[in-house]
């Protein structure tokens, strides 16, 4: 489901919570709280099977978000989606603030030390989800070595990008070819 450039990852269902059928959802930044409930979404568990469902309630609560799916009332209940992905269309998401990207909009984008200026030779073929922070996957157009780099995704190691340029700085380049 990931791989479809029109449906976008918001985040991971959690453990239950509380004895009114209410599950946890992390997620990065404020994308699903910004949307006007309720949220009909893409769920993938955790066998693979896909379910639509639909959010009528979130809110914040400590480091994540609670939220109420109809037709499930009990912990028991809403179990089935701990550790569930929890998808949107991309058109039904709100436009990325300025400096702002979704990370399915990197792939394709090659690397460059400045914007503007001669590609490096490698593209993203693929942002990988990890807990700590997305980190990108640079594969080579050509016959260099290597072929594949893995990046994270951290200003300290990329710059800005350009979507319709369709590239992206990198930052001490070469330190990730030995990693």
């Amino acid at each position: 489901m990931s791989t479809d450039p029109s449906i976008i990852k918001v985040g991971d269902f959690g453990a239950t919570h509380g004895i009114k059928g209410l599950i946890r959802i992390h997620t990065e930044g404020e994308t699903l709280a910004t949307l006007k409930t309720p949220i009909i979404c893409l769920v993938e568990l955790v066998g693979g099977e896909k379910k639509q469902v639909k959010i009528l309630e979130i809110k914040k609560h400590s480091s994540f978000y609670l939220a109420k799916l109809e037709g499930y009332e009990t912990p028991e209940g809403v179990v089935i989606f701990r550790q569930a992905g929890i998808f949107l269309k991309k058109f039904e998401l709100p436009k990325p603030a300025p400096g702002e990207v979704y990370v399915l909009d990197l792939i394709g984008l090659e690397a460059t030390y400045r914007l503007g200026e001669k590609g490096l030779g490698y593209f993203v073929k693929e942002v990988i989800d990890n807990a700590a922070h997305p980190i990108l996957r640079f594969v080579a157009r050509e016959e260099i070595e290597p072929k594949e780099v893995l990046v994270p995704f951290l200003n300290k190691y990329v710059g800005d990008w350009d979507l319709q340029k369709k590239q992206i700085e990198v930052v001490s380049w070469e330190d990730w070819f030995a990693v």
